[in-house]
C-alpha cells in the first residue's frame, strides 16, 4: 500500500464519457493466460514484450487458462480474489479489461462489477470477430442489459477497428468508443523479406468452418494440378484431422499438413518458408496472423470481414475475396501462385501497411496517450 499523497486528478474531459475520473497511478490489467493460445493473449504478450509493463506500472491479472472447466472455474475464482485484493490495496488503478464473446465477456462482467463497487475507472478492450453476433443472436434480454450496462459504465471502450467501433456504437450509443488497432512487431529488415522461391501456401489460426479452412482446402484442390509443387500448410488446433481427411478424399494426403498448435518460434520458422499466406475467414476482429504475414512482407488473400477492410485494400497490398467463395479463393491462389513478381508487389506493400499503421510502437503510444488521460504517469 502506498502513502504516497494523492495525485492531482486530471479535469473531467468529454473524451472520457463527460464523467469525472478519478485519478490513477497503476494499471492492472486483466485478460487471459499469456500461455493460452489465442488473440488475446498475442496482443497482451507483444504489449509485455515491447515494454508496456515497464513503461507503465502494470500488474496483470489471469481470468482465463485452458483445461477442464473446474480448472477454468478455479482459475476464474482465484482472480476475483486476486483482484479484490489489488483494488483494496493498490495505489489508484486503473483496470484495463480484456475480453471477448460469450463466456469471456461474462468472466469480465465480473470484474466489470468490481471495478464499479470499488469506485475505479475500467476500460473495456473488446476483441474478437463475433461480439456482435454475441449480442443480436445469443443474448436474451437481460443479457443484452448487462452488455450495454457494461460497456455504457466503462470510461473508455477500446474497438480493434472503425467497423468494431461502430458496431460497439449501435449496441450501446452512449459509450465512450475508440479505436486502437491490434499490432505486432517488425522483425528482419528488407533483405531477409524477399518473396521465397518455394509455393508454400500458409494458413495460421483455429482450423474449423468459420475461419474458412475448409474452403481453402477446396480452392486449393482446384488448382493442385496447374502447381504440382505447391503445398498447403494449416497450422492451428481445432479440426486438423477433419481436414486431413478430406484432403485424403481429394488425393492431396501428400501435399496437405496440419502440425498443430506451433510455437512463436515455430509461426516465425514458417512465415520464413511461406510464399503466400491466406485467411478466408467468415468473421474476424482484427486477426494478429494475417497482421504478422504482412509484417514479414507475405502477399495475403483474405476475406473483407470485420475490421479486415481497414487492413488490406484488394489489389493494393493484398487479395479480398467473398467469404465462402471457392472460386474466389482458388483464383487468387492461381494468381499468387503463378507469378513471383505479384507477390513481390503484394508482399512489399503490406510491410509497408503494418510499418505505417500496426506496428506496436505506434499502437503502444497510442494506448500510453489514454493512459495519460487518466493521469497515469510513466516510469522513468
Amino acid at each position: 500500500m502506498s502513502s504516497r499523497p494523492a495525485a492531482t486528478p486530471v479535469p473531467a474531459e468529454a473524451a472520457l464519457a463527460g464523467r469525472p475520473v478519478p485519478p490513477c497511478r497503476e494499471v492492472i490489467m486483466v485478460g487471459t493466460s499469456l500461455d493460452v493460445r489465442g488473440g488475446i493473449g498475442a496482443v497482451v504478450r507483444g504489449y509485455r514484450d515491447n515494454g508496456l509493463f515497464t513503461r507503465f506500472p502494470v500488474h496483470y491479472v489471469t481470468t482465463h487458462r485452458e483445461g477442464p472447466a473446474v480448472a477454468k472455474a478455479g482459475a476464474a475464482l482465484a482472480a476475483y480474489a486476486q483482484l479484490a485484493v489489488a483494488l483494496v490495496r493498490g495505489d489508484a488503478p486503473l483496470v484495463h479489461i480484456h475480453l471477448a464473446s460469450r463466456a469471456s465477456f461474462w468472466r469480465k462482467s465480473v470484474v466489470c462489477l468490481l471495478a464499479t463497487l470499488w469506485r475505479r475507472p475500467y476500460v473495456l478492450h473488446v476483441h474478437g470477430g463475433d461480439f456482435g453476433k454475441f449480442y443480436e443472436q445469443e443474448c436474451g434480454h437481460f443479457a443484452k442489459a448487462a452488455v450495454r450496462h457494461a460497456l455504457r459504465r466503462a470510461a473508455v471502450v477500446l474497438a480493434l477497428s472503425e467497423h468494431w467501433r461502430l458496431t460497439l456504437l449501435r449496441i450501446c450509443p452512449g459509450a465512450n468508443v475508440r479505436v486502437l488497432p491490434n499490432s505486432v512487431p517488425l522483425r528482419g529488415d528488407w533483405s531477409d523479406l524477399q518473396p521465397v522461391a518455394s509455393q508454400r501456401v500458409l494458413y495460421s489460426g483455429r482450423i474449423n468452418v468459420r475461419k474458412g479452412t475448409f474452403d481453402l482446402l477446396e480452392a486449393f484442390a482446384r488448382v493442385a494440378s496447374e502447381f504440382p509443387d505447391a503445398t498447403l500448410i494449416c497450422a492451428g488446433d481445432g479440426e486438423g484431422e477433419q481436414l486431413l481427411a478430406r484432403a485424403r478424399a481429394l488425393g492431396l494426403q501428400h501435399r496437405v499438413s496440419c502440425p498443430g498448435w506451433i510455437s512463436a518460434s515455430e509461426m516465425s520458422s514458417e512465415l520464413s518458408r511461406a510464399s503466400l499466406f491466406a485467411l478466408p475467414s467468415h468473421a474476424e476482429g482484427v486477426p494478429m496472423a494475417l497482421l504478422e504475414a504482412m509484417a514479414r512482407g507475405l502477399p495475403v488473400i483474405t476475406t473483407p470481414v470485420g475490421g479486415i477492410p481497414e487492413v488490406v485494400q484488394n489489389g493494393r497490398n493484398g487479395i479480398l475475396v467473398t467469404p465462402q467463395d471457392v472460386d474466389a479463393i482458388a483464383q487468387a491462389l492461381r494468381t499468387l501462385l503463378g507469378s513471383a513478381s505479384e507477390r513481390g508487389r503484394l508482399g512489399t506493400a503490406a510491410r509497408e501497411t503494418i510499418e505505417q499503421n500496426f506496428a506496436l510502437p505506434v499502437t503502444l503510444d497510442r494506448l500510453a496517450a489514454i493512459y495519460h488521460e487518466f493521469g497515469l504517469v510513466e516510469r522513468r
